[in-house]
């Protein structure tokens, strides 16, 4: 498969970590679209956010989404929230493959309640952020129900056992998408 593998997902669910390592293993570029974004602005995520608004940030992203989208080999961590902009859904739909990393709200805050490097998170005390999580997925759900792939992850499963996974379902859904053409 010649197509850029893209992996969505809420924060926490585990794309930069299972991105790098299936690149690794599929012999592929990785490439994260928020580390695109903050070399290109030469600004963290947070600062963009706090000086520039969130506005600013999704056009920035959208463009790194539409640069990734033209290097065949590579595996994209997009943004948490790259894919509710319809842009960007179009993007990727032409462009390759969505796959949708999934947690439980509980996985995604034991992995990111304790850091405060989360703009959409910050502020708030765990019960707070818990609420956001549950809130902020419901929202969410319509836009990463489109991913052509889905991959529950959690806390008691390693990274490589997922990549495992991963490669059999790309496996499985590249050899039904050719036999359908």
């Amino acid at each position: 498969m010649k197509k850029p593998i893209f992996l969505t997902g809420f924060m926490g669910t585990g794309k930069t970590r299972i991105g790098s390592l299936l690149a690794r293993r599929l012999k592929r570029v990785f490439i994260d679209t928020d580390q695109l974004i903050e070399a290109q602005s030469g600004k963290t995520i947070p600062e963009i956010f706090a000086e520039d608004g969130e506005a600013h940030f999704r056009g920035l992203e959208h463009d790194c989404v539409v640069q990734a989208a033209t290097v065949p080999d590579a595996v994209v961590a997009l943004g948490g929230g790259a894919i509710i902009q319809d842009k960007n859904w179009q993007t990727i739909r032409r462009a390759g493959v969505l796959i949708c990393l999934e947690a439980d709200v509980e996985t995604i805050l034991e992995r990111v309640g304790r850091k405060e490097d989360r703009p959409l998170l910050a502020g708030l005390d765990a019960a707070g952020k818990k609420e956001k999580i549950h809130r902020m997925l419901e929202e969410r759900a319509r836009y990463y129900e489109r991913a052509h792939i889905q991959l529950h992850t959690n806390n008691d499963e390693a990274a490589e056992v997922a990549v495992d996974r991963l490669i059999e379902l790309l496996e499985y859904w590249d050899a039904n998408r050719t036999s359908r053409t």
